[in-house]
């Protein structure tokens, strides 16, 4: 992991907060997973849909969830942080790339693969995201 002049503190900060997101996102904990992001928060989806708010990012995330925990969904969600750079003391880029090992579709078993590129903004001691481009390879 690739870091610039950032604390420690810092980066162990942004792992807490990317482990949180693996962790509620694989729990369907959407309502929590949405503290992890501003009220502003811009997210654009692998599919290309684009929230834009915090609001609207749980609302359609829950309903993604909702369905995933119809179909049986396996939750093996996984992430790995593969750069981690300081722009300023309160603003970091994050690039980290998804697994969704043993993801099911209606006709087989998939292993997904993505990158996440995430800006991330430090208010009140904590990091949170506030804008996400999600890309699935």
């Amino acid at each position: 992991m690739k870091t610039n002049m950032m604390h420690s503190n810092d980066r162990e900060l942004i792992n807490k907060t990317f482990q949180d997101y693996v962790d509620l996102w694989n729990k369907h904990e959407i309502q929590s997973w949405g503290n992890l992001f501003t009220e502003d928060t811009d997210f654009i989806t692998w599919s290309g849909t684009w929230f834009k708010s915090n609001a609207v990012n749980i609302a359609e995330h829950q309903k993604a969830h909702n369905m995933l925990k119809q179909q049986g969904q396996n939750m093996t969600y996984k992430l790995s942080l593969e750069k981690i750079e300081l722009i300023d003391s309160t603003t970091a880029v994050v690039h980290a790339i998804w697994f969704w090992p043993d993801f099911k579709t209606p006709k087989r078993i998939e292993n997904r693969k993505g990158i996440l590129t995430m800006l991330l903004i430090k208010k009140e001691g904590k990091w949170l995201i506030r804008t996400t481009q999600n890309t699935r390879l």
